[in-house]
């Protein structure tokens, strides 16, 4: 049974991909900012990704066979207001992992260095879909950390034959994740307006954008391939080569309430700057590992919705 660590594990994304990596048969540890009341618990190491000494002695006891960093400060739109503490985390955090590694002598685990569609910043529409190639041109703090940990990934890999493999997925959402996205900002309100605790009006920020959208599960699932069967060295990018309407996510989240919802436009959701349309390509992945996108928008969406219902 290969041993594989998640950090960040107790994140959105870390525990779908716990739940994936462990219905495959891999035992799983993880790291988090504090422990959770779980059965699992046990599993999990208690790590601030920024401190030197605690990333290192974890790296140094457990010695996994594959680590998936996901530990991130992780929302584009709050980066805007927390520009330190995203370079902090994603950057710093990203090199102390690896430099944690690279200490013990003869230690040579597969590292999955988590990306952003971000890092790709506005690009025109004739230049879409996005590719592995595409420039670098992020457009907001968090995007500017990413692109910090490509160039890191790829110094690390070619100066010291680090075995590094670089997920970069599309927008992505699905039961559990936290509020300050827009899928998660719309079903928490939904549901707010079926219990009676808000007016029947969602506030929501431009809804003129396209995006690439996937389902988390669909993601941690191509991390997981990405893992046994993506090349060392390389980008991957997981998206669905779709580009859905902004507006079409929330006329579909408001169509599955049981209440009538109204839309207004709310200025304090708006950002700087922000990307007209995002679409990617996803050939070489699936080349790679025969990763498809399964889950339907739809469903997707319904989870969700469901998911802050059951909060309420």
């Amino acid at each position: 049974m290969k041993e594989v660590l998640i950090t960040g594990s107790e994140g959105f994304v870390g525990q779908h991909l716990w739940k994936e990596l462990e219905s495959n048969g891999y035992k799983v540890f993880g790291t988090s900012l504090s422990l959770p009341e779980e059965e699992k618990a046990e599993n999990i190491h208690v790590c601030d990704i920024t401190n030197t000494e605690e990333i290192n002695k974890i790296i140094e006891a457990l010695r996994p066979e594959a680590i998936f960093h996901l530990a991130a400060w992780s929302n584009p739109g709050s980066s805007f207001n927390h520009p330190q503490k995203t370079l902090e985390v994603n950057a710093i955090g990203t090199i102390n992992l690896l430099e944690a590694v690279r200490r013990i002598k003869g230690y040579r685990p597969r590292i999955l260095i988590i990306g952003s569609s971000a890092e790709f910043g506005i690009v025109s529409t004739q230049n879409l879909p996005i590719t592995e190639n595409t420039t670098l041109s992020a457009n907001s703090p968090y995007g500017v950390s990413k692109i910090t940990n490509w160039f890191t990934a790829s110094q690390y890999f070619t100066s010291y034959g680090m075995d590094i493999v670089y997920p970069t997925p599309f927008n992505h959402t699905g039961p559990g994740q936290g509020l300050g996205f827009l899928a998660t900002d719309i079903s928490s309100q939904i549901a707010d307006i079926e219990n009676g605790k808000q007016e029947p009006v969602i506030k929501t920020g431009d809804l003129s954008a396209l995006r690439d959208m996937l389902d988390v599960r669909d993601v941690v699932r191509a991390y997981r391939l990405l893992l046994e069967k993506g090349q060392a060295g390389e980008r991957y990018l997981i998206c669905t080569g779709n580009s859905v309407p902004v507006k079409e996510i929330v006329e579909k989240l408001i169509s599955f309430s049981s209440k009538e919802v109204k839309t207004e436009l709310d200025q304090d959701k708006l950002r700087p700057s922000d990307m007209p349309e995002q679409r990617g390509d996803p050939s070489k992945i699936k080349e790679a590992t025969g990763w498809e996108p399964e889950i339907p928008l739809d469903k997707t969406l319904k989870d969700l919705l469901d998911w802050y219902r059951e909060k309420r």
